[in-house]
């Protein structure tokens, strides 16, 4: 291994050690009206910093499409609706989905990988209440899917605390606009 490899390899291993997970939960995605044609994913969030004060954060699904290029192609024809100019108008201009890499190995096949960014100017705008009542059920209004219960990743200083599902949270949220 030359010394650029190795200087790349230490680089990611401090990104990805760098990343500070704040929780998680697994979800249904409906490829269609079909319920047999539904597939599990987990989401990961994490918080990433810029200064003390703003930063994004980085909503990841991973969808097990076991290497089937057609499931994978419906997975990614979903996500690309965060590329629709309408919505524009809903996000903030700083909202940010990366379409993922064409998968280089058979190992990579099994697995697909979107990740959504949404920027925050405050640690208020990132905090675990906007996560449940905000970005999940945007993403749920964007994406057919339904998420599990969101675990919160445990700290020494917070204790873990559940939310409620999603359509509970958007119900919720429309209740008290009216």
């Amino acid at each position: 291994m030359n010394k650029s490899t190795a200087g790349i390899e230490a680089q990611l291993e401090e990104l990805r050690g760098a990343e500070n997970f704040i929780g998680f939960c697994a979800f249904d995605l409906f490829l269609d009206d079909d319920e047999s044609k539904r597939k599990d994913g987990v989401l990961k969030i994490s918080r990433h910093n810029l200064t003390p004060e703003t930063g994004f954060l980085k909503f990841t699904f991973i969808v097990d499409v076991y290497g089937d290029k057609l499931i994978r192609k419906q997975v990614l024809d979903l996500f690309a609706r965060f590329h629709d100019s309408e919505l524009k108008s809903d996000t903030d201009p700083d909202f940010m989905y990366i379409k993922p890499p064409e998968p280089a190995s058979q190992k990579d096949r099994a697995w697909f990988i979107g990740e959504v960014f949404f920027h925050f100017d405050s640690v208020k705008g990132s905090s675990k209440e906007n996560v449940v009542r905000f970005f999940l059920p945007f993403l749920t209004l964007r994406l057919p899917l339904e998420f599990s219960d969101l675990q919160w990743w445990e700290t020494e200083d917070e204790v873990c605390e559940h939310k409620k599902s999603a359509i509970q949270a958007i119900t919720e949220f429309i209740k008290s606009k009216f």
